[in-house]
């Protein structure tokens, strides 16, 4: 009786250790539903949230926070006594009434998204003295748009041109040389500098290549630098100075004409639009380092996005930096503010 029972403990016991065993051998197998040769993009630690010491793939969904970092863009407007000129011949509407509007919707379409600065030359200018005070920055590079626009709108036209003191103003500008976010500026003006040397009224060459200077200047600093130029009358005795600026400034058009032409205040409402699309940065800041960046899926309003390493369309993680960045039509898109929720998210397959 005593060894019935004893045979019967033994082959419990016998069942027991057999099941451990294979609970043992199949327990990598029980989360992954990858091929052996897939990988598991461990590192062998857990990462709270549904990974194993063990190594294998994270199998539960984990949300990322991703958030762009708005660019500084300082607007550098030009608002000499020619900018109550018409803009087009045949126009009712100075190149400054254009200028206040379409400034005014650029601020519109880039609350949130843009940390607006703002100087405008001459500042303080006379009958005795068109070139101004010297140039400085007058309100500081913020989201907060109230004293912009309150410039804006309160915008007159009076004095000469000083192209290279403005950017020189801009460039002495710390915060426009922030190494956590994208610097950009806009040089808007109707005409070619005429301060110092031509004392606010005369073109010369060396004003000219103050304002040359200044913008290359600011560019080795960093700070990529858009012209415009505002109006059919521009440029009659230097056609080519502000395609040399544009050139020198980091961001010329392609073809003959490197600077932004607006004729009419569409025309203008037009560049303006280009180019904050243009400053809207494609890169994402990620608010925690994921420990499985091989897992990493992104989403445009709930459809995956593809990941590219060759950087043409879609996305790639910078471990470097602990950076999402968007490449070609897939950053086009976030540009042009057609994707209303982007999401990062860490698992072992895509999300559903």
């Amino acid at each position: 009786m005593f060894i019935r029972t004893a045979g019967k403990s033994c082959r419990r016991h016998f069942w027991l250790v057999l099941l451990a065993s294979l609970a043992l051998v199949l327990a990598p197998f029980a989360c992954s539903d990858k091929d052996d040769d897939g990988g598991d993009g461990g590192n062998g630690e857990k990462d709270g949230s549904g990974g194993t010491d063990l190594g294998i793939p994270i199998c539960d969904e984990m949300t990322i926070v991703a958030s762009s970092i708005p660019p500084n863009l300082m607007l550098i407007v030009d608002t000499s006594g020619s900018m109550n000129d018409p803009t087009a011949s045949g126009s009712n509407r100075t190149k400054l009434q254009d200028t206040r509007d379409a400034l005014n919707h650029l601020l519109d379409e880039g609350e949130g998204n843009i940390r607006f600065c703002w100087l405008h030359f001459p500042q303080n200018p006379t009958a005795e003295n068109h070139c101004g005070d010297t140039t400085h920055v007058e309100v500081e590079c913020s989201a907060v748009l109230d004293e912009i626009r309150q410039r804006v709108n309160g915008l007159g036209a009076l004095g000469g041109t000083p192209t290279g003191g403005a950017l020189m103003a801009a460039h002495a500008y710390q915060i426009l040389h922030d190494e956590t976010r994208g610097n950009y500026a806009v040089l808007l003006t109707d005409g070619l500098p005429t301060c110092p040397e031509g004392e606010g009224d005369v073109e010369n060459e060396a004003d000219n290549q103050l304002g040359l200077i200044a913008m290359q200047n600011l560019h080795a600093r960093g700070v990529d630098c858009f012209v415009i130029g505002l109006g059919e009358d521009l440029n009659s005795s230097n056609p080519d100075l502000l395609n040399r600026m544009a050139q020198a400034g980091g961001r010329p058009r392609s073809g003959a004409v490197k600077y932004y032409q607006a004729n009419s205040m569409d025309e203008l409402q037009l560049v303006l639009q280009e180019i904050r699309g243009a400053v809207l940065d494609c890169t994402l800041t990620l608010d925690s380092v994921p420990e499985y960046p091989d897992y990493l899926w992104m989403m445009f309003d709930d459809l995956l996005i593809d990941r590219d390493p060759d950087h043409v369309n879609g996305w790639d993680y910078d471990p470097r930096t602990n950076q999402i960045l968007v490449y070609g039509p897939a950053c086009d898109q976030l540009r042009a503010g057609s994707v209303l929720k982007s999401d990062v998210k860490m698992g072992c397959s895509p999300p559903d």
